[in-house]
């Protein structure tokens, strides 16, 4: 049986097209042999750029300011190729995750419930949103620092000499003509196809930490309704028909209510599970990733510092800084949502028309609140949950980092 690869019938199409232009998501249209022709160039692309790199340790020795930027860029790059290789060896268990998520939400749409239906809509909009405003974003970057050092030059801003647009060293000949004009169009290719490895994953992780939040807060208001009305979930639903409303008229109160809070435990189930898949293929990426831009903000904020009268090369850092920043605040953020509606669990719980129902009920909605006290969210490798105060964290960390470097280099 052929291999389903999600792509255009999807909640994260978008997710799977930037991931595709990475080199880590094969379009079910393209031949593998062809597409591995493409991982091929991108792999190309992101070598060279880790060599000139590297080379440029030994280069450019003694020289703080270069030494610090190639710090950042090789962190980067390092980065993106673990992210690229984590993709494209486990592809099919992210094969698996979306349509596992797809599922989960085209159960929920069929409901026909106005309220269920407003959440979901919600969430696909918002990791839209953030998938589309970081690729504008991240995606010009490259773009910016590989045009901008040429044209800085003509107008006479930057120093005649010529410089490649990322600090690296190939070989003693890479600022004479043609190799420079053919390094500077590989290192645009391969900042961007490093954007795509690092950024992409990112932002597939986010989309799917959206969704996720979404059906907590729809088993919060499932949870808040039970009891409160005959028809909860999918009664009051506009596209109920008459003969449905009989069905529910036939059904005594008491059977209604306890369908209802079954479908919940269900839902509550699925979600667990989901979650506990996302963990399982993100956790370790999310550390190592976290760990590396608390180093990237910390080295760019210390090249920021050494470059305040250089308006393009602080133009270019900030941009780069930006990128890195809203990389881990997504994370941060919509993990934070997970957290925070799964402790709402229990006060939905309380919430609900529990008074006066049956013995039977009560004590599955005392599980129920027992259960909502274990945690569930995202970790970053199992050390602590991914949450907004762990953003501040990082943030605190990275510019004592960069005060500490800042002295050392004051010395």
């Amino acid at each position: 049986m052929p291999e389903t690869i999600p792509w255009s019938h999807t909640a994260l199409s978008i997710n799977v097209r930037l991931l595709a232009i990475g080199g880590m998501w094969r379009p079910p249209w393209c031949q593998p042999k062809w597409y591995l022709l493409y991982r091929t160039w991108v792999f190309f692309c992101l070598f060279s750029f880790f060599v000139g790199q590297v080379q440029g340790f030994w280069y450019f020795w003694g020289n703080m300011d270069k030494i610090t930027h190639d710090v950042c860029l090789n962190i980067g790059i390092i980065l993106s190729f673990t992210k690229y290789f984590i993709f494209v060896l486990r592809q099919q268990d992210y094969h698996r995750l979306v349509q596992k998520t797809d599922g989960i939400r085209a159960e929920q749409t069929n409901t026909g419930d106005s309220e269920i239906t407003s959440i979901l809509d919600a969430s696909y909009r918002s990791a839209r949103t953030i998938t589309l405003y970081m690729t504008c974003l991240g995606g010009s970057s490259p773009g910016i620092w590989a045009v901008i050092p040429t044209i800085m030059r003509k107008l006479g801003i930057f120093p005649p000499e010529r410089e490649l647009p990322a600090t690296a060293y190939y070989f003693s000949r890479d600022t004479e003509t043609p190799y420079y004009q053919m390094l500077c169009v590989l290192q645009f290719f391969s900042m961007q196809y490093g954007f795509f490895a690092e950024v992409g994953p990112d932002l597939f992780f986010a989309s799917i930490i959206i969704h996720t939040a979404g059906h907590l807060e729809i088993l919060n208001a499932r949870l808040s309704r039970i009891g409160q009305s005959t028809g909860n979930i999918g009664a009051n639903s506009d596209k109920q028909d008459n003969a449905q409303e009989k069905y529910f008229d036939e059904i005594p109160c008491e059977e209604l209510v306890w369908r209802d809070l079954c479908t919940f435990i269900r839902h509550h189930q699925e979600v667990i599970e989901l979650i506990k898949e996302i963990e399982r293929l993100m956790s370790k990426i999310v550390l190592v990733h976290f760990t590396g831009a608390t180093i990237v903000i910390c080295v760019t904020l210390y090249q920021s510092s050494q470059n305040t009268e250089n308006i393009a090369a602080l133009l270019m850092l900030q941009v780069y800084l930006g990128v890195v920043i809203y990389e881990v605040f997504i994370y941060c953020w919509y993990a934070g949502d997970i957290l925070y509606q799964n402790s709402q669990l229990a006060t939905s719980a309380y919430s609900c028309g529990w008074p006066g129902a049956s013995p039977k009920l009560q004590r599955a909605l005392a599980f129920i609140i027992c259960r909502t006290q274990r945690p569930v969210g995202l970790t970053a490798g199992k050390f602590y949950y991914v949450s907004r105060e762990i953003f501040v964290r990082l943030m605190s960390a990275s510019y004592s980092y960069y005060a500490l470097l800042n002295q050392v280099n004051n010395k």
